[in-house]
């Protein structure tokens, strides 16, 4: 009995000793920026600088950095990322839920932009999601054109 009391003993101090390493090695690391969502209206996409240029709506909520706060009614710039997967960062773009392309949405169109900090250009901001929403009627009239 006395010898199974030991063992739990053991593996309790060794949980706890691996939670305080995980807890100190978290603190230790650096904080990475919460996604923060924009509503905007979708002004232009340029597939050569890889920048997308709305007019914010609804700003969403302040990041850390005061150079990034984004102003209603003012065009912002998020930088995106065309080439690769998703695991390595790709900015993704969902229309109606689905995958979808830039090219896929009008000049006019309210859009919901999630960003962050971008880590590789300091002072701007990288887009890594949009999603766009489609009403029925507009499904509608551009499966036609597309027939």
């Amino acid at each position: 009995m006395l010898h199974r009391i030991g063992r739990i003993l053991v593996a309790a101090a060794a949980l706890g000793l691996c939670l305080g390493l995980g807890m100190a090695t978290s603190a230790g690391a650096e904080k990475k920026s919460r996604v923060i969502k924009t509503v905007a209206v979708w002004v232009a996409f340029d597939a050569e600088n890889k920048t997308l240029t709305v007019k914010v709506k609804k700003p969403g909520r302040k990041p850390k950095d005061k150079a990034l706060y984004l102003k209603k009614g003012r065009d912002a710039i998020f930088n995106l990322k065309l080439d690769g997967s998703v695991l390595s960062g790709i900015t993704i773009i969902k229309i109606n839920g689905l995958r979808g392309t830039f090219a896929d949405v009008p000049p006019g169109k309210t859009v919901n932009v999630y960003w962050v900090p971008d880590e590789k250009k300091e002072g701007e901001r990288f887009a890594s999601s949009i999603d766009v929403i489609f009403s029925e009627e507009e499904l509608r009239e551009k499966w036609k054109s597309d027939d």
